[in-house]
C-alpha cells in the first residue's frame, strides 16, 4: 500500500509542475480563494478544476475541487517511556482527502469533504484509536453570509486562537472534526466568534462516524487589533470564554463527568523583527461532585533576523498549568486543555499540556527556499508532585502521581522540511526524550522517536 501512494503521489507531482504563481494551500482548505481565475483568457485543465464557473438562472456561482494524499512513518523505540503500553516499533499510516467547494453568489457555500485513513503497525506497536478510518464524511456544512457576518452549520474542522485549547489534530492519521453551528461577525477593526459543537468519534468502519450527544463544547471570542507598533506590523487581543461538557474524563483523582468553564485572555503579533503569543486562562466547573479551579499561561516570543540569509528565527516558549496537589481533597486543580494540538511539545505526541511547567528555545531557518530546519530543546517539569503526567488522550501516566521530584524530562528536536514544490512536502523529525526522575521512579524509561512524511495537496 505504502508503495503504490508513492507513486501515485510522485505521478501527480509531475503534472502540477510549473504552477509555482498560485498562491499556498490553506491549512482549512474552505479558506482558499480561487476566483483570481476567471479573470485569466485561458486556464489549464488544473486550473479549471480549481475553478469551475456554473451558469445559475439568477446569480453567478462557482465549483473548486481539491484533496491531498499523505504517507507518514511514525517510528518508537519505548513509546510513552514504557508505562502506558509502551512499545517499540513503526506505524504506518495514509491518508486521503478529497473535497468539493461550492459557491452560490455572494451568499451561500456549501463545503463537502470525504476522506480514508489507513494503517498498519509492528506485532508490538499497534495503532491507536486516532490511526484509522476507512471511510468518513470529514467535513460537510453550509455558510450563509450577511452584512458583516456568517452563519455555519453542520461538520466542520475548527481552530481557535494558536489551537493550544482547539485544534485540528493534524499529527494524528485521523483530523478532528465537530458538528455545530459558528457564527464570526464583525464590527469595524474588531471580530466576533460564536460556536456550539460537539466531537465526532472516530470509528473503524466506513462512514460511522458521529457525535456525542453528551460530550460539547461551545464559546464566545472577541478579537480587536491594538495600537499600531514601529514597524508594519500590530498587535491584537483576544478575550473569550468556552464551555466544556465531557463524559468519562479522566484525572488521576477518578474517571467521572466533566463540565468545565474557561475564561481567557490571548495578547498576539509581530513588530520590526519580533513576534509574540501571550495567553492566560482561568477555570472553575465541576468534576463528578468536586469542584474545578485550574488555570494556564503560556508564552511564545521569537525574532526574526529578516536582514540575514534565509531569515533566521531564535524563539522561547516558556509555559505552565496547574495540577491537582491532594487527590483525597474535594477540589479539582488540574488543567484540561480541552482540544490541544497533540504535537504542542514534539512531533512524538507523548506529553500532554497538563500539571506542567516548561522551557523551550527553539532556532529555524529557511537553509534554502525549498528546505527549512529547525532546532528545539524541551525541558519538561511536573508542577504538582501528588499529581500525575499527564499524555497524549489526556490520561494520567500510570505510577507517576507521588513519585518523587517534578523534573519529567527533556527532549532535543530537530526538523527538517523540503517543499519540493507548491503541491509536495517532505518532512523528518528526530526527537529523543531523556526520562529524568519522575519517569524513572515510575519504572519507565528513554523515548526516541523518528518521523518521515510525505504530502500532496491539491
Amino acid at each position: 500500500m505504502g508503495r503504490t501512494a508513492l507513486i501515485v503521489l510522485a505521478a501527480m507531482t509531475l503534472a502540477s509542475i510549473g504552477r509555482a504563481e498560485e498562491p499556498a494551500f490553506e491549512a482549512f482548505r474552505w479558506n482558499e480563494d480561487y476566483r483570481y481565475l476567471s479573470e485569466k483568457p485561458q486556464v489549464s485543465a488544473y486550473e479549471w478544476l480549481k475553478y469551475q464557473p456554473l451558469n445559475l438562472s439568477d446569480q453567478d456561482g462557482h465549483l473548486s475541487l481539491g484533496g491531498s494524499a499523505r504517507s507518514r512513518v511514525n517510528a518508537y523505540d519505548n513509546d510513552r517511556f514504557g508505562l502506558q503500553g509502551g512499545r517499540d516499533g513503526a506505524l504506518y499510516l495514509q491518508r486521503f482527502y478529497g473535497h468539493a467547494n461550492l459557491h452560490v453568489g455572494e451568499r451561500f457555500r456549501a463545503f463537502v469533504e470525504l476522506s480514508a485513513h489507513l494503517t498498519d503497525g509492528s506485532d508490538e506497536l499497534r495503532p491507536g484509536p486516532l490511526d484509522r478510518d476507512d471511510g468518513t464524511l470529514s467535513q460537510a456544512f453550509v455558510d450563509w453570509r450577511l452584512e458583516g457576518s456568517r452563519l455555519r452549520l453542520g461538520r466542520q474542522e475548527m481552530a481557535l486562537g494558536s489551537a493550544r485549547l482547539l485544534s485540528a489534530r493534524d499529527g494524528p492519521n485521523v483530523r478532528l472534526s465537530y458538528d455545530g453551528l459558528r457564527w464570526d461577525g464583525t464590527y469595524g477593526d474588531a471580530g466576533l466568534l460564536a460556536f456550539y459543537l460537539q466531537e465526532v468519534e472516530v470509528s473503524t468502519g466506513a462512514f460511522d462516524n458521529s457525535s456525542r450527544h453528551g460530550n460539547a463544547v461551545w464559546g464566545i471570542q472577541h478579537t480587536r487589533p491594538l495600537a499600531r507598533g514601529r514597524g508594519r506590523g500590530r498587535g491584537s487581543a483576544d478575550v473569550y470564554y468556552l464551555g466544556l461538557k465531557r463524559h468519562d474524563a479522566v484525572y488521576a483523582q477518578g474517571v467521572d463527568d466533566e463540565n468545565r468553564h474557561s475564561v481567557g485572555v490571548r495578547l498576539f503579533g509581530a513588530d520590526d523583527g519580533w513576534d509574540w503569543d501571550l495567553e492566560a486562562l482561568y477555570q472553575v466547573g465541576t468534576f463528578g461532585d468536586v469542584d474545578i479551579r485550574a488555570w494556564t499561561v503560556a508564552s511564545t516570543i521569537g525574532y526574526r533576523f529578516t536582514h540575514l540569509r534565509g531569515q533566521p528565527r531564535l524563539a522561547l516558549s516558556a509555559n505552565v498549568a496547574s495540577g491537582d496537589d491532594d487527590p483525597d481533597d474535594r477540589h479539582l486543580g488540574t488543567f484540561n486543555p480541552l482540544y490541544p494540538n497533540l504535537t504542542y511539545f514534539e512531533e512524538a505526541a507523548i506529553l500532554a499540556p497538563q500539571n506542567f511547567y516548561n522551557i523551550e528555545p527553539e532556532i529555524s531557518w529557511r537553509v534554502t527556499s525549498k528546505l527549512g530546519v529547525a532546532l528545539d530543546w524541551n525541558f519538561f517539569w511536573r508542577l504538582e508532585g501528588n499529581d500525575a503526567v499527564y499524555v497524549r488522550g489526556l490520561t494520567p501516566l500510570p505510577a507517576t502521581a507521588g513519585t518523587k521530584g517534578h523534573f519529567v524530562a527533556h527532549v532535543p528536536s530537530v526538523s527538517i522540511d523540503y517543499q519540493w514544490n507548491r503541491h509536495l512536502k517532505l518532512d523528518l523529525s528526530y526527537s529523543y526524550l531523556f526520562a529524568r526522575n519522575v519517569i524513572t521512579d515510575a519504572g519507565g524509561d528513554d523515548v526516541r522517536f523518528l518521523k518521515l512524511q510525505l504530502e500532496w495537496k491539491f
